[in-house]
């Protein structure tokens, strides 16, 4: 191989060697960047918190027990509140026969239409078409040439008119067509050509925005448009950031950047979250049954006033409380019937703000729990274990109210567990476990599809490094002959 050729050679294998570098370059910076997602995959896992199954401790407490005569009463620690001068306030329990709800297990799924209105749409942006100056009325026979001073007469014309000294023409020939012949002219102006016939002129107008108020009356009946949507929501009738009340006026004004929908009259349609009423398409369901209230199941003829009357009784007695402890009354129940027409209930607070309800069944005749408090109580406890032994439940008062006698009742302690809420609690730490093994499994594959691309980055690496090595041997080789051509050179010229 001459000198030259050997040269060639030599630089080809450097561009080739550099190139295989480049490369191997990128492929380690491929394979730092999946290394972080790996890490942050591993981080992610070890960020998730592994469900904990309930412990039936959790859900146990202590009932207490006292019976004075044919009476029974039933309380746990919750119904104990300090009073004063070392006297406290019971709710106890006492066992009743009649009708009441009984709550099942688990979670019904819920869906909540929606319901169509009629009416208008108004803002504070609205507009209205107010006409300017003073004008009068043209009504002349002969229309051929007519001129009209302005005269100082607001009222209202029904066809042509002339307004500050100037006439003007309809919009479209329609406005001409719908007037008198007598309401036509020509006009005498010597600027303008205009086409045989006769001319109407009309005012100029401008456009004021209009000031929407409405008495507390009629905001039952104004709706706050939802961005985006027809969907309209109600408007609370107070102070709010749709509406300002003015004690003056008495009546409400609608705040700027907002749309609003007044229901009843007019064409305009805006749907809304529907009410549960009977017949009103099965807006809302509650386990694919229609829902409504009690009064309107009353209404539509589903249920009779005797049948009414004892829900609202079972109602009442089973004494169901929300969060904040407050008893729910009829109103705050959905009644819906299954398809062997059975009744049930379910809170309308679960049914309207969530997509699954528990719910509760109607027994005309059975046992149920009836809460009274008892102020001024004295209670006796057991020094050893803590727990209750007696309570002293005044029996007779004076006119302020104190208590002057008492009755004494023993009391004993049992432990009980709520299985219902047990079951509701494990069933919720299956939910966890499952969504938690879900995302592991995830993370798992993700992972596994990582170390799999790492692993086929490192086998090109190796061809990529494999190639370097014969190169570099290659590029070796070609510097020996051209040392070696170089020293026959020299020993040439030397000769």
């Amino acid at each position: 191989m001459g000198m030259a050729a050997s040269q060639a050679r030599l630089l080809s294998l450097q561009a080739r060697q550099s190139n295989l570098e480049y490369q191997g370059q990128q492929i380690n910076q491929e394979r730092t960047i999946l290394s972080q997602q790996c890490t942050a995959l591993y981080n992610s896992l070890l960020a998730m918190t592994v469900p904990t199954p309930p412990s039936t401790n959790d859900f146990t407490t202590v009932k207490y027990e006292g019976v004075s005569g044919a009476t029974r009463y039933e309380f746990d620690a919750s119904s104990v509140k300090p009073g004063k001068d070392g006297l406290y306030t019971l709710t106890l329990g006492t066992i009743e026969y009649g009708a009441s709800l009984v709550k099942n297990n688990g979670y019904v799924s819920t869906s909540k239409g929606t319901e169509t209105m009629s009416g208008t749409y108004v803002s504070t942006t609205d507009t209205k078409d107010v006409p300017t100056g003073n004008y009068e009325r043209i009504e002349s026979d002969n229309p051929e040439t007519f001129l009209v001073e302005l005269a100082e007469k607001p009222t209202q014309p029904t066809g042509a008119y002339v307004l500050d000294g100037t006439a003007y023409r309809p919009a479209t020939q329609d406005d001409i067509a719908d007037l008198n012949v007598t309401d036509f002219y020509r006009l005498n102006n010597e600027n303008e050509e205009f086409a045989e016939g006769n001319i109407a002129v009309k005012a100029e107008t401008k456009s004021e925005p209009i000031v929407h108020s409405y008495k507390e009356a009629e905001l039952a009946n104004l709706y706050v448009v939802v961005p985006g949507s027809n969907e309209v929501i109600k408007v609370p009738t107070t102070n709010n950031q749709y509406v300002t009340y003015d004690p003056e006026s008495k009546k409400y004004t609608l705040n700027e950047g907002y749309r609003f929908f007044y229901s009843g009259a007019g064409s305009d349609t805006a749907s809304k979250q529907a009410s549960g009423a009977a017949g009103d398409g099965k807006n809302i369901t509650i386990a694919g049954h229609e829902a409504m209230t009690l009064e309107n199941a009353k209404a539509g003829n589903y249920i009779t006033q005797e049948q009414y009357d004892g829900y609202v009784n079972a109602i009442n007695n089973a004494q169901i409380s929300l969060a904040d402890n407050t008893v729910c009354g009829p109103d705050q129940f959905y009644i819906y019937f299954d398809n062997d027409y059975t009744p049930h209930f379910a809170l309308r607070s679960d049914v309207e703000t969530d997509n699954s309800a528990v719910t509760y069944n109607f027994i005309a005749n059975g046992e149920y729990t009836k809460n009274t408090p008892y102020e001024n109580c004295n209670l006796t406890f057991d020094p050893a274990t803590g727990r209750i032994t007696a309570m002293d439940i005044p029996a007779t008062k004076d006119a302020e109210g104190n208590p002057l006698t008492y009755t004494t009742i023993a009391v004993s302690a049992t432990t009980v567990t709520d299985e219902n809420a047990y079951q509701d609690a494990y069933a919720q730490y299956e939910y966890e476990q499952y969504q938690y093994d879900k995302k592991q499994q995830e993370i798992n594959a993700k992972t596994e599809i990582i170390q799999q691309e790492d692993r086929n980055l490192e086998l090109k690496l190796q061809r990529l490094d494999n190639e370097r090595q014969q190169i570099k041997t290659e590029i070796d080789a070609v510097d020996k002959v051209i040392d070696e051509n170089i020293e026959k050179s020299y020993k040439t010229f030397s000769g």
